[in-house]
């Protein structure tokens, strides 16, 4: 549970605490009601009595004999109330009064604080709020028609020959040259970002970075670490097996994955001064014999972790267009990118049998092979090109029809959310991209394995596979929901209740 859902619980269970309040002053007030009434009564009845009275003293002064009955005065009851039990509100912070409100509930036996939402609601909004949720955000059936269709397979049959004409495998790409340049623009900005802000903090700095060349330099020497290792002889092996080289130790060190994986162990690394590898599907845990890494700065852990992320984000910059060596010369070299996001889990598959050049190779030598080549996160880039014209096509194309053919409104129009035929549409859009590339893939590599690899689209496989996964989840699930597009409105609710608060 994050912050924002904790105050939510927090708050429901003050409003769930002042209902019980609120009800016990409620119950007091219908007491003190009762006993108002019995006063009135008593207060009718002696009023009788002193009228009585009243008649028998001038009897009396007239000479007259007293009526035979008493009368006498009944004594009045004075109620007794327990005091009710205020919760100090004003001059207090918000955790000292969340404490009282728990002593209160304590004291007091108010139950349903483990989940207040459902003891504040009556069951009739209950029943609706649970109508309105699945209404909004369960998955719907796609009712697809052939236009739909029709608009998903021609933009993936487009988006396909984008890729297979254009895109290709990472020796021929037509988008190679574009590219690495978008990459390296990218190096050189970040590298003078940092570099200015370094100079103004005062580091004593030359030159600025001009080139691709002197931008990796600068940004190598800025974010050492110590799990960039090029050989095995760098580590500390001892009886340890490890298999690298300067053209493949970007995919075997799992730091340099640009990745939640890659972060994590990045982070791990610089904390235990350690490298982690994988070889022959094993990960292993090495000590580099030169510790180039940078003490992490900050005075507490969360300074530290940011240090560290840092330094992972500065290093894969330093190493995704090649080293500063190798893009120096004019020779046409890029250098060993780094690979793409979980491209490294294929190091894992120490099994199965393929051939390369004469050799049997196992899955996780093949895919080294397959990086070697050149498909890396720069070539990602290129791979991303139809695979985003295609999903844009699709979800402009959607929203017009949606908006001109079928006379929906601008909001339920636009081609984001809980749409089941936007999301059959995307399934089926990438899946013709898929198929086109696959068939391109293997007629054009001749029925060489290092060639199909290369050629096939890892970002359109990888968008293919995510919308089957939501696809699957619709089709197994009796009623699965739009998780998403749910936290989305609950914190859109949340800042809503925060600025009203």
């Amino acid at each position: 549970m994050n912050r924002s859902e904790q105050d939510m619980v927090d708050k429901a269970k003050a409003l769930l605490v002042q209902q019980h309040q609120a009800a016990q002053a409620e119950q007091r007030l219908g007491e003190v009601n009762k006993h108002l009434s019995q006063l009135e009564n008593t207060q009718d009845a002696q009023a009788a009595v002193l009228d009585d009275l009243f008649e028998d003293m001038m009897r009396l002064m007239n000479g007259q004999s007293l009526s035979a009955e008493a009368t006498t005065l009944a004594p009045l009851a004075v109620p007794m109330f327990d005091e009710l039990e205020p919760i100090q509100v004003s001059g207090v912070s918000w955790d000292i009064y969340l404490n009282e409100l728990d002593s209160y509930a304590a004291r007091h036996d108010v139950t349903g604080l483990d989940d207040p939402f459902v003891h504040l609601l009556t069951t009739r909004q209950l029943h609706d709020l649970a109508m309105s949720f699945k209404e909004e955000f369960l998955l719907k059936e796609a009712e697809c028609d052939r236009y739909d269709y029709m608009i998903a397979s021609f933009s993936g049959l487009v988006a396909g020959v984008i890729d297979s004409f254009f895109v290709g495998s990472p020796t021929d790409s037509k988008f190679r040259s574009w590219s690495d340049e978008k990459v390296d623009n990218v190096v050189i900005k970040f590298a003078n970002l940092v570099w200015k802000q370094d100079k103004k903090n005062g580091a004593r700095l030359r030159k600025q970075p001009d080139s691709i060349a002197s931008a990796i330099g600068f940004l190598e020497r800025r974010f050492k670490v110590n799990y960039d290792a090029r050989y095995a002889s760098d580590l500390k092996m001892g009886a340890t097996t490890l298999n690298m080289r300067p053209s493949d130790h970007h995919l075997k060190s799992l730091a340099h994955a640009p990745d939640i994986i890659g972060l994590f162990f990045s982070i791990l690394d610089q904390f235990t001064g350690k490298a982690s590898f994988i070889s022959d599907g094993r990960l292993l845990r090495l000590e580099p014999k030169e510790d180039g890494t940078q003490v992490l700065q900050g005075g507490n852990v969360l300074a530290k972790l940011f240090a560290g992320f840092a330094n992972w984000i500065g290093h894969l910059l330093s190493d995704v267009s090649g080293s500063s060596g190798v893009r120096g010369h004019d020779d046409g070299r890029r250098g060993a990118g780094i690979p793409l996001p979980f491209f490294e889990l294929f190091q894992f598959a120490d099994f199965g049998q393929v051939s390369h050049k004469g050799k049997t190779l196992s899955f996780a030598d093949f895919s080294t092979k397959v990086f070697e080549s050149g498909y890396d996160a720069r070539h990602g880039v290129a791979m991303a090109v139809p695979v985003v014209f295609n999903e844009l096509v699709i979800r402009l194309l959607w929203g017009l029809k949606s908006l001109f053919y079928h006379k929906n409104g601008w909001l339920e129009s636009i081609p984001v959310g809980n749409k089941p035929t936007l999301r059959k549409m995307l399934l089926v859009g990438h899946g013709a991209l898929c198929l086109t590339d696959g068939m391109d893939a293997y007629i054009r590599s001749g029925n060489v394995p290092i060639l199909f690899a290369t050629r096939l689209n890892y970002v359109a496989w990888s968008r293919f596979a995510f919308a089957s996964m939501q696809e699957l989840k619709h089709v197994l699930g009796k009623d699965v929901y739009d998780w998403k597009a749910v936290d989305a409105h609950l914190e859109q609710e949340w800042k809503k209740l925060s600025g009203e608060y």
